[in-house]
């Protein structure tokens, strides 16, 4: 007990004659630990800035569809082989949603041209005809307003959801919704309700809106078919493949003749997965580089000080100080400096990275979700600052451990 008392008691003695030296050499210090500063806060924003950049990508991936998605597709050969809206076809699905007790489904229907106004201004837009469950499968929420539900479709006026694209371009604002825009399709118009407004971009294809599949077979059907029409499921990713097999198996059972096709379309797989994991290597890569050259910044001014402090090294070893408490006491001044460097770094860090203007801005599209600052950032960080210290304090600490009292008189 009286041992580790020893030990604690000089390792706080340490500490604090370190502390002591460096207000000291307040100058030196500044001048020494820039670099680590820098390179510190370098090292912790890339780190942070990747797991903004890999959720920024993962968010517009599962734009696509959430892992596990399946997509089914269900042609009549006498229909040229293109799926088109079938009732027999989604009642088809449905019963087999239901006896595989799959909880997210969703039809998905698109047709293109119609055009949208509201209060003179007009815009094209892309009607796509899903189920409530497709905003949660494809990520997508209302950022203005809601999304849609099963109870739209009792609506006496259609309910309909738009994009970023079209909510900007009719002139729209989170204080007018809901709100009444005209949707001219097949030579005639239709009144419809903005319910909500989501942040998805448009990617340069125009602006887009979703409506249910009840609100387009009243309201659009008869003059605007769909083209393309498919339907969706979001499984468990495991065994999701023999589940794509199985479902198209027993969908085909529901449909004599028609062609069906079921298979996995989320980004994993088709192997995206892997280019998230090799930014990663990039940026640590790039952090490591950064790291050394502040590392060996930090080394040079050391070793050049330690050059200039031989007569106070002495003159300590004059009044009993050992070999190994010079040693330890040198080191730590190194240890304590890049760990207040460290804390300073990955504070400018912090500013930076938990900045949406600022993310947006660099990264060039919006993240919905924003997530906090990376806790593993951080540590890493102060680990690595604290890690620097100990590497680039050995060999002062070695000149200064080998410095005898006659040194000090020579100097």
């Amino acid at each position: 007990m009286n041992n580790l008392a020893r030990m604690a008691t000089g390792f706080v003695a340490a500490l604090l004659e370190a502390w002591q030296e460096l207000r000291i050499h307040k100058l030196r210090v500044l001048l020494s630990l820039i670099g680590v500063t820098i390179a510190v806060a370098s090292l912790t924003t890339a780190v942070a800035g990747a797991s903004m950049a890999k959720q920024m990508m993962t968010e517009q991936l599962e734009r696509q569809g959430r892992p596990a998605l399946i997509s089914t597709y269900a042609a009549d050969p006498n229909g040229l082989g293109i799926p088109r809206s079938s009732a027999e076809v989604s009642q088809a699905f449905a019963k087999t949603s239901e006896r595989f007790n799959i909880e997210y489904t969703s039809m998905i229907g698109r047709t293109y041209g119609p055009q949208a106004s509201y209060q003179g201004l007009n815009a094209e837009a892309m009607i796509q005809v899903v189920d409530p469950s497709y905003g949660p499968m494809h990520r997508i929420s209302a950022q203005h307003g809601r999304w849609l539900e099963s109870e739209d479709a009792k609506n006496l006026s259609p309910a309909v959801v738009v994009d970023k694209a079209l909510f900007t371009e009719l002139g729209l604002d989170k204080g007018s919704l809901p709100a009444t825009i005209e949707l001219k399709s097949g030579g005639g118009a239709v009144s419809v309700t903005v319910i909500g407004a989501t942040s998805t971009r448009d990617m340069g294809m125009g602006g887009q809106l979703w409506m249910l599949p009840q609100t387009y077979e009243h309201w659009f059907a008869s003059s605007t078919p769909l083209d393309d029409v498919s339907y969706v499921m979001w499984v468990p990713i495991e065994g999701s493949e023999e589940l794509a097999f199985e479902f198209a198996r027993q969908m085909r059972a529901e449909l004599p003749g028609y062609m069906v096709d079921s298979n996995r379309q989320d980004y994993l797989a088709w192997g995206a997965d892997e280019t998230l994991s090799q930014l990663s290597l990039v940026v640590g890569g790039i952090s490591g580089i950064i790291l050394l050259l502040g590392s060996l910044s930090l080394l040079n001014v050391a070793m050049v000080t330690m050059k200039q402090r031989i007569r106070e090294v002495g003159i300590r070893r004059s009044f009993g100080a050992t070999t190994g408490r010079i040693f330890f006491s040198v080191m730590m001044e190194s240890v304590v400096a890049t760990a207040v460097a460290g804390g300073l770094g990955v504070m400018i860090s912090v500013a930076l990275v938990t900045n949406p203007k600022l993310i947006n801005s660099v990264l060039a599209m919006g993240i919905d979700d924003m997530p906090g600052f990376p806790v593993d950032a951080a540590l890493l960080g102060m680990g690595v600052s604290i890690a620097v210290g100990a590497l680039t304090g050995v060999l002062p600490a070695l000149v200064a451990a080998r410095v005898r009292i006659v040194d000090a008189i020579r100097v």
